[in-house]
């Protein structure tokens, strides 16, 4: 008797049958694992690029991988994404959390316009945070505005504390916590 036969007669099952549910298993893996989109990071225009680097690395915890001077036209299409003359240097910042790897860009831009708060507000950053009542503490303490906090459930029944942050650009981050009641 083969001995390949013995052991997949053993199992129950022919070879040819246990290789093909491997490769079925296999490819139901990675489909399950397939994306079709990915965000790379959030890129925001700020007046001011110092105070918005203190802002997000003292009161929201990210922290800072890269400040730096693009030259002029050092990335072209960046200038035609924000509508700025990137014929001449910009400066920039990548910044981290835990999880994301520069995933904020600040950009440097004197004259970008401060948001309309008549208006509503066209985007939002969400960030999670590890104590959402500290993270408020800071924002106070650098004195950026806050709005109060609003406890909410998942649809999956998990609970969370949330609360909006302008950022010293004019920028809407809105910073939470899953679990508890915003405080540890």
């Amino acid at each position: 008797m083969n001995p390949e036969y013995a052991v997949s007669a053993a199992l129950g099952r022919p070879l040819w049958r246990r290789w093909l549910i491997c490769f079925l298993c296999g490819a139901i893996a990675l489909a399950a694992n397939a994306q079709t989109a990915r965000i790379k990071r959030i890129s925001l225009i700020t007046p001011d690029l110092d105070q918005s680097i203190a802002f997000f690395t003292e009161v929201i915890d990210f922290t800072l991988d890269l400040d730096g001077v693009l030259p002029p036209s050092g990335e072209p299409f960046l200038g035609t994404i924000f509508n700025i003359d990137a014929s001449r240097p910009i400066r920039r910042a990548l910044l981290s959390t835990e999880t994301e790897s520069r995933g904020l860009f600040l950009i440097e831009h004197s004259k970008s316009p401060l948001p309309d708060h008549s208006q509503p507000t066209a985007v939002v950053t969400v960030v999670q945070v590890k104590n959402l009542e500290q993270t408020l503490a800071r924002a106070l303490a650098f004195g950026a505005p806050i709005s109060h906090t609003e406890k909410d459930v998942t649809p999956e029944g998990v609970s969370f504390s949330e609360a909006m942050i302008t950022s010293p650009g004019g920028h809407a981050i809105l910073v939470y916590q899953v679990g508890g009641d915003g405080k540890n």
